[in-house]
């Protein structure tokens, strides 16, 4: 018998389909758990020792992390139902848990946060934010689509409903008074345990009823998506706890700006899921009715809108994305570089130099693998552009060894190299090049073992007209079975739970890469022995010299007067980065402009040496602040340097081609900007 009250159906008996859960993905979903309580906790007591604005960032994302953590465990540990149905998830109502449960913790922070706490406080703020955890845990399961009825024991649901509110309350207890860090982890252990008590106690409460006559849903991949969204969500989560660690002044924008990103990457897999199933539509339509031409060129014409337009959707969250993880990247990685290169005039302890080290490290493989995911989605989207030319791989070879050759030493891997002494180039993009032979040679040297070597050979491929290049390792090899995976994104054949770092799309970067210049990769593995990977590029006819870069130190010219610099930028994070690191440059006095309007005013007041644009401007962008530097007589010839997170290439080409002197991206190398900044100065010392 089944009792239905509106948006519910409790089921009295325990008739259902039955089902089960996948292990890794129920303990994937407890460590979730785990570690948002962990990073809750820590955000917590940061917020306990801010006041005002600062209290409020803390207290939001504090409510983000452990709401986001629960609905990502709650997200994974429906993805880990195993049942023989196909089943999905409606977006929105899904989108609604989420908002339920970030909405009902900040509620029961707030609630805490103000007044005298006591027993009968927390007790009333934790039924309300548990009510809120019961309400987004079956709010994702009213978003579950299934080809039958989903009900509920009415025990099971309503034992589901006091755990979340128990956890809620003790939860809430926690964040106020826990002050050590193993506190903190200790409690983080056992909240995992509650929050996941409370999910598979209702999962356990949940009936599935089948319809034979019901349509059944689109199934979804749920290892992929499971591993998408944890990764997401642990990625957020570490940067917080990073933050919070480090008491570095984030605001609730980070936040923000990650569920807008996910929001938008909801589109856009919508978008690209429709572009599928429009292709489908129209293959369908092509092998078949043939008498129906006019009706399949009208297909095809809708076909190619929806493709342009999920095409247009994509290069708009691709620039977007780029811009947004950029921008705090900017503040993290520029501070830390900023205090490693002024580390002579302000000497840290050898545990803060470790830990800037450990900053600038991590922050460059996060930009890296923002990176590898962009150059993956561009080339998904075919709008990867290539610049093919003469190019010498000897010399490629050569400044990928000059680069890698330190990772080398330091891995005790030996780099033997069989390079002719001269090399008829190839037809290649340069830069792709690069970074192709770089992927090969550092996986080399990663997953070779202590005094193992790496062959580097370069010569004729067995077909005419074409080079081959080969980069070979005397690591543990690839099992034949495993070969075929090997290009898979994100796969690691395992490796993905070992200490060697990476991300498991460099060689399906590599591939597409190089089919996209008309090369080839192969490889051949010996279990025990090693692997090689070889590659072959067509041969160029002729050999047209690159120009060569004169080294310098990055630093300005020393200036008998003062030099002056305006910098117009509206994130005070990059201000306060710009302001220090120009107290290390002696000479150079910096005006700095919050919006473009009193940019323009300085820029005519001043006549500076230099101006520094970015190019996200509230009212104005930098590109209309240089069209009217450049139409007036007075700031015409002053050089501009854009710096901005905006790092597509297209968007580079843009500002070079619109006249800035250099485009230089987020987050900021301050090496590199020393010498942009010491070349845009030359042509007034010349005068």
């Amino acid at each position: 018998m089944r009792v239905v009250f509106p948006g519910l159906c409790f089921s009295i008996d325990d008739s259902g389909v039955a089902f089960s859960h996948e292990p890794w993905l129920v303990f994937l979903s407890y460590l979730t758990a785990v570690f948002a309580s962990f990073v809750a906790l820590n955000m917590t007591e940061r917020m306990v020792g801010a006041n005002g604005r600062s209290r409020l960032a803390w207290h939001l994302g504090a409510a983000c992390a452990l709401g986001g953590g629960i609905w990502s465990m709650h997200f994974i540990g429906m993805l880990a139902l195993r049942v023989a149905v196909p089943v999905a998830w409606e977006p929105r109502l899904t989108l609604a848990s989420l908002v339920t449960a970030i909405l009902f913790v900040a509620l029961g922070m707030e609630a805490v946060r103000h007044g005298r706490t006591s027993v009968s406080r927390f007790t009333v703020a934790g039924a309300g934010v548990g009510l809120g955890i019961a309400a987004m845990h079956y709010t994702g399961m009213a978003a579950m689509e299934v080809p039958g009825q989903v009900a509920y024991r009415p025990g099971l649901f309503a034992l589901s409903v006091l755990i979340a509110m128990g956890a809620a309350t003790v939860a809430l207890m926690l964040s106020v008074s826990l002050k050590q860090g193993w506190h903190r982890a200790l409690a983080a252990i056992v909240m995992g345990f509650a929050i996941c008590g409370t999910h598979y106690t209702g999962m356990a409460a949940t009936v599935l009823t089948l319809d034979p006559l019901a349509p059944a849903p689109a199934d979804v991949d749920r290892g992929p998506l499971a591993i998408i969204v944890a990764g997401a969500t642990y990625g957020l989560l570490m940067l917080a706890l990073v933050t919070a660690l480090a008491d570095r002044r984030l605001n609730a924008a980070t936040e923000r700006e990650a569920e807008r990103l996910k929001v938008m990457n909801r589109a856009l897999e919508a978008e690209v899921t429709e572009r599928r199933r429009a292709e489908e539509e129209l293959l369908r339509a092509r092998e078949g009715l043939e008498e129906a031409v006019a009706e399949r060129t009208r297909d095809l014409a809708a076909a190619r809108v929806r493709a342009e337009a999920a095409n247009q959707a994509k290069s708009e969250f691709l620039a977007s994305m780029s811009h947004e993880l950029r921008t705090p990247l900017n503040a993290v990685l520029g501070f830390a570089q900023l205090m490693d290169y002024n580390k002579a005039r302000e000497p840290m302890t050898p545990k803060q130099e470790r830990g800037v080290q450990q900053i600038i490290k991590n922050g460059n493989h996060l930009l890296r693998l923002i990176d590898d995911v962009l150059d993956l989605a561009r080339i998904e989207a075919g709008h990867l552009t290539l610049s093919l030319e003469p190019v010498d791989p000897r010399q490629v070879v050569e400044d990928v060894l000059t680069t890698l050759q330190p990772v080398a030493e330091k891995a005790r891997v030996a780099i033997v190299t069989a390079l002719p002494e001269a090399s008829p180039p190839v037809l290649a993009d340069r830069t792709r090049l690069v970074q192709v032979i770089s992927n090969l040679t550092s996986n080399a040297i990663k997953y070779n073992r202590p005094g193992g070597t790496v062959r580097i050979t370069l010569g004729a491929a067995a077909t005419r007209g074409r080079l081959a290049l080969s980069v070979g390792d005397t690591g543990n090899g690839i099992a034949t079975d495993k070969l075929g995976d090997l290009f898979q994104p994100f796969n690691r054949l395992g490796q993905e739970y070992s200490d060697i770092p990476g991300t498991g799309i460099g060689l399906t970067i590599t591939r597409r890469l190089l089919d996209a210049m008309n090369g080839t990769i192969e490889v051949a593995s010996v279990p025990g022995e090693g692997s090689t990977f070889t590659i072959t590029l067509p041969g160029a006819l002729d050999m047209t010299a690159e120009p060569i870069v004169p080294a310098t130190d990055g630093l300005p010219p020393a200036q008998t007067g003062k030099r002056t610099i305006v910098y117009v930028e509206d994130n005070p994070s990059n201000i306060e980065l710009m302001r220090d690191l120009m107290e290390t440059v002696p000479g150079t006095k910096l005006l700095v402009a919050a919006d473009p309007v009193t940019g323009l005013g300085l820029a005519i007041a001043h006549r500076p040496d230099v101006i520094v644009l970015d190019i996200n401007l509230p009212g104005m962008s930098g590109f209309d602040v240089l069209a009217r530097l450049r139409d007036r007589e007075e700031t015409r010839a002053i050089p501009v340097l854009a710096l901005s997170a905006n790092a597509l290439p297209r968007e580079i080409e843009k500002g070079l081609r619109a006249g800035f002197r250099r485009y230089l991206t987020k987050p900021l190398n301050v090496q590199e900007f020393m010498e942009a900044l010491a070349d845009a100065m030359i042509p007034a010392d010349v005068a």
